[in-house]
């Protein structure tokens, strides 16, 4: 079976975006879109955009914010533990309000892979790495930490979301890719990005698609968003989400 195939990862709640990016890919035609997770958390569209993934049908993989989501109202086999910053649950109570048991329960209940097999070749989907969910590869790591994710993967690509940086590479055999994020960019780009496989040419388009930034904004603002709406719009503008200690957010989103 020779496929091509969209993948996208890290909506975090950009429906605006989202939707960019899904007309973007039916103009193109892929045979399959792939999600990577990511779904919700750190957007003001949360219900949304599980609800565009969830009705599509498209395969999908969990996030490491899709299990912290779950785990605060124990849908997750992953417990809400003392050593994770308390200051954080006022913002995801914030999405799970905005969220219907439907959402929370789709999100909780996805798998940590997605393995699929054409034109002679395994391809295995994560959102992290094969080994963590929250796990990472980029491109200029030392080949034996490379080596180390990959391990025993048993995939002749390997394709992953959330660094929010998109790549191509290979890894002796093995072809590494990263779709970039939807909802917000790590990498001074704001557009929304994605990725397209090819599985008779072994060819990889990373893809940018511009979208109504001042649509989500809005949407944050008329929705109260629990971040300062200003603030995220100009994160999204720079293509870069601070890191900001969850404990000095509140003077940031209440001001």
């Amino acid at each position: 079976m020779n496929l091509r195939i969209a993948v996208i990862s890290d909506i975090h709640g950009n429906v605006v975006a989202l939707e960019a990016v899904l007309r973007d890919i039916a103009r193109r035609g892929p045979d399959v879109t792939v999600c990577l997770g990511d779904l919700a958390f750190k957007g003001p569209a949360p219900s949304e955009c599980v609800g565009l993934v969830r009705g599509l049908g498209m395969p999908s993989v969990q996030g490491n914010t899709d299990v912290t989501l779950a785990a605060v109202i124990g849908l997750s086999g992953y417990a809400y533990a003392d050593r994770d910053d308390p200051a954080i649950v006022p913002y995801l109570e914030w999405h799970i309000r905005a969220m219907s048991a439907e959402d929370l329960s789709y999100v909780a209940g996805l798998p940590f892979s997605h393995r699929l097999e054409a034109s002679g070749q395994t391809f295995l989907f994560v959102h992290g790495t094969p080994r963590a969910i929250a796990g990472y590869i980029l491109p200029g790591l030392p080949a034996d930490s490379v080596a180390a994710e990959i391990a025993g993967t048993e995939a002749d690509w390997v394709v992953m979301g959330h660094t929010h940086r998109q790549y191509f590479f290979k890894h002796g055999a093995t072809r590494l890719v990263n779709a970039g994020a939807v909802g917000f960019s790590l990498d001074r780009d704001w557009r929304a990005a994605y990725a397209l496989l090819d599985t008779v040419e072994g060819t990889v388009t990373l893809v940018r698609v511009e979208y109504d930034l001042e649509g989500i904004v809005a949407l944050a603002r008329q929705r109260r968003f629990c971040f300062s709406p200003d603030w995220y719009r100009e994160a999204l503008r720079a293509g870069w989400w601070e890191a900001i200690p969850w404990s000095e957010r509140p003077a940031i989103d209440q001001a």
